[in-house]
């Protein structure tokens, strides 16, 4: 389980650069959740596209309270964050959480945003760069979530203690001390899905309102098909 301090002290807001680490982390962080990973997946948010939708205002809800101004945010703590999410998974995915991930992702965020305020986006970017580990690792193991559409009280499970190692934290425990930098674009790619390209803006200039399309000239063609060459004068030297 990763260590939160009970009380965190007032810190200076990140500069942008370490806000856009933290982004990143917060963005690798959502896609390593298996929960959120698999809801999506299964289209569990009313279809694949709409669960997509509801993803990325999660990820952008994330954004909008750590914005970076001020650290810790008034009147929101890594509770309410963690709370919020097993909400929203419900409400939007109409899943019950069993693992007390929503803890563990709220630990990691709130974490990334103390040490990135603090000048020192180490842990942010550790968590981008092993984030396609931490999901293929995922991958391989069923998710411990509950529809609440099937809710049935005798198959509930206790829910974890926080004291075991995850995927999500055993692969940030390792020390890296070489970590690159995140890409410029990271934060502007899908947290699911693939990106819909943006359709190629013609550089000619934009016709104005009420501007006349000017002619096209018209060109002779002969019996076969063929635009005559008018051939060019001698140059005088």
């Amino acid at each position: 389980r990763i260590k939160m301090s009970t009380s965190p002290q007032p810190v200076t807001a990140p500069g942008n650069q370490c806000l856009a680490d933290f982004q990143a982390g917060v963005t690798a962080c959502l896609r390593s959740w298996s929960a959120l990973r698999t809801a999506v997946e299964n289209g569990w948010g009313g279809g694949t596209r709409e669960s997509q939708v509801k993803a990325e205002e999660l990820r952008r809800s994330i954004f909008d309270i750590l914005d970076g101004k001020k650290c810790p945010p008034p009147n929101f703590d890594v509770y309410d964050l963690a709370d919020n999410l097993a909400i929203y998974m419900e409400e939007e995915f109409s899943i019950t959480l069993e693992d007390d991930s929503e803890r563990q992702v709220a630990e990691t965020i709130f974490k990334m945003y103390e040490e990135c305020c603090n000048g020192n986006p180490t842990f942010a970017r550790q968590m981008v760069s092993h984030a396609d580990g931490v999901v293929a690792f995922n991958s391989q193991f069923p998710v411990q979530v509950q529809t609440t559409e099937h809710d049935d009280d005798d198959d509930d499970e206790d829910m974890a203690d926080g004291t075991t190692s995850t995927p999500l934290t055993a692969a940030l425990e390792q020390e890296n001390p070489m970590l690159p930098t995140v890409p410029a674009d990271y934060n502007d790619q899908p947290l699911f899905g693939t990106a819909v390209k943006k359709p190629t803006v013609s550089s000619a200039p934009v016709r104005q309102l009420g501007e006349v399309v000017p002619e096209q000239p018209v060109v002779d063609m002969d019996e076969d098909g063929f635009a005559p060459v008018k051939a060019k004068g001698r140059r005088r030297r």
